[in-house]
């Protein structure tokens, strides 16, 4: 039973070594965290572009919240996740977002549902200078019904350690994309 119980010892102290080595390397606790906040001409509002770009080169997935208060005082905030993101020169962000149906409410929830007369989706595009492009398209028919360029204030989290300490590959390689060939219909 004592080697048991020491074996048992061993093995807890070494995965509470491992994750202290983890920690370490990691620099803290993983968790979401707001790195940047632009206003809608793309100023800072709060924390650092440059800390993001770092955190999507190093992987780390992103969230874009984003929302508006009426005079009434009513107000709605709306999250995504991006489907594609774009490092452009190394000083902006720009994301895509997956297609998600269109709301009949936004600002009162027991009258929110999805609009289904007809079914419309939605798409945009969002960047850190402020600009946010969408369409929605007709579900039923595939047209597209309305196109939206706005200027929007944006909140960008990323899933990241405390210290984020990690390598930082280099992406952008001289002659990293060479086209072999293209075929036009």
């Amino acid at each position: 039973m004592l080697t048991f119980t020491r074996k048992l010892a061993a093995l807890l102290c070494g995965l509470l070594l491992a994750g202290c080595a983890v920690s370490k390397h990691t620099g803290g606790e993983t968790s979401w965290r707001l790195i940047y906040q632009n206003d809608s001409s793309g100023h800072t509002l709060y924390g650092n572009k440059q800390a993001l770009i770092k955190a999507v080169k190093r992987g780390s997935p992103i969230r874009v919240a984003w929302g508006e208060k009426l005079d009434d005082g009513t107000s709605d905030v709306e999250f995504a996740v991006p489907e594609f993101t774009t490092l452009v020169n190394d000083s902006d962000v720009v994301v895509q977002f997956a297609p998600s149906m269109i709301q009949t409410e936004y600002m009162n929830a027991k009258k929110s549902y999805l609009k289904t007369n007809p079914p419309v989706q939605w798409r945009a595009l969002m960047s850190t200078d402020g600009h946010y492009h969408q369409f929605h398209n007709d579900m039923k028919t595939g047209d597209v019904t309305r196109i939206m360029f706005l200027k929007t204030a944006m909140a960008w989290y990323a899933f990241v350690p405390e210290n984020d300490n990690r390598f930082i590959p280099l992406l952008t390689i001289k002659n990293g994309i060479k086209l072999d060939s293209i075929k036009r219909k």
